[in-house]
């Protein structure tokens, strides 16, 4: 696909759930700085950065939650999780 394709309804609801994902994973202006981008690229539809950035943010997020390594416990009371926590 072409940078400047749009995207599809998968494509644009992947990257929309990540963006949602990323402001309960990454409490605080980190988490609404990727939410922001993540759903303003939703949001337009179209892939304008070629390096695939946004992308791999999307993957980063997404794989972050589904894997249980984020910086809060989304699925439980919100507690800090990780090593030595």
């Amino acid at each position: 696909m072409e940078p400047d394709d749009p995207l599809d309804g998968v494509e644009r609801r992947t990257y929309r759930d990540a963006a949602e994902l990323a402001l309960r994973a990454y409490p605080g202006a980190l988490g609404e700085l990727v939410h922001r981008e993540l759903r303003a690229f939703a949001d337009f539809g179209y892939r304008l950065a070629g390096d695939g950035l946004v992308a791999r943010l999307a993957v980063e997020v997404l794989s972050a939650v589904h894997e249980g390594d984020t910086v809060c416990d989304i699925v439980g009371a919100g507690a800090p999780r990780g090593p030595g926590r």
